[in-house]
């Protein structure tokens, strides 16, 4: 059995090989963002990290959902994370999202069929994208995801007080004012509507985020009114796994990934 779980994984590492990856760092003011892109003939697939996460979140995901499914895959670091660079003076989700925006018109991909994917604070950044561009993006697949709302912003604000300014030196810098800056990041995204027509799938983590349990069941009662009246919203169980789905079900996001794309992208 173990040799032949390694000549599988040699055999995905053969095919894989084949996709063209393009490695670049785009002049994206205030920013200068860092892309790693597997091309592909279908549309693409822009996916969006995690708090305090990189590009390297999507690892395991990004190479087979680009084989499976013959998509362009995206994946990028954001404003301070990873190789992008970072400008405190700028640092607000809108302006984050413009100068994704600008990379993506650069790169050729601001008027395609595109699928956001973005795992918890990442889904802010989805659903920003999404409300500017109704008509560009054809579906969301949010892993547990953040819900911007007046007890997220308080729980935001709570968490921020918390923390000490010079546990965050240098390297963890980003972090801070993207923590300084969460409260309000969430009453942006809570006062941006995003269209009810693109298609979403939620997938929920069994094992809350938080010590606190009664903030993980706010969590998952969020993620459960976002779908709750909706044909085209769906919510997905992943059973046993932590927040960090990615990592703890890589197989079950790529499945989920390619039955949506098949089911709401168009491809050939």
């Amino acid at each position: 059995m173990k040799i032949l779980k390694q000549l599988i994984i040699l055999l995905f590492v053969t095919v894989s090989s084949n996709a063209q990856l393009v490695d670049t760092t785009i002049d994206a003011s205030p920013y200068k963002l860092h892309f790693r892109i597997l091309k592909g003939k279908n549309s693409p697939v822009l996916f969006e990290s995690g708090g305090g996460q990189d590009a390297s979140q999507w690892d395991s995901v990004a190479a087979k959902v680009n084989h499976s499914l013959q998509a362009t895959v995206i994946t990028y670091d954001r404003a301070g994370f990873g190789q992008s660079s970072f400008d405190t003076l700028g640092y607000t989700i809108l302006q984050e999202i413009k100068s994704l925006e600008f990379a993506m018109q650069k790169l050729g991909y601001i008027n395609n069929n595109l699928l956001l994917v973005g795992h918890s604070l990442g889904s802010f950044y989805n659903r920003i994208y999404a409300a500017r561009h109704p008509n560009q993006v054809r579906g969301v697949i949010l892993i547990d995801p953040r819900i911007p709302s007046y007890q997220d912003m308080q729980f935001a604000r709570k968490t921020f007080q918390g923390i000490n300014r010079k546990d965050y030196e240098a390297q963890y810098l980003s972090l801070y004012y993207l923590l300084a800056r969460m409260e309000t990041t969430s009453d942006y995204v809570r006062q941006t509507p995003l269209s009810a027509t693109i298609p979403m799938l939620d997938i929920m983590a069994e094992n809350g985020p938080f010590e606190d349990e009664a903030e993980n069941e706010r969590f998952k009662a969020d993620q459960r009114n976002l779908v709750k009246g909706y044909k085209n919203r769906k919510l997905v169980l992943a059973k046993g796994s932590s927040h960090n789905i990615p990592h703890d079900k890589p197989t079950m996001i790529i499945e989920q990934i390619v039955n949506f794309y098949r089911r709401h992208i168009p491809y050939k």
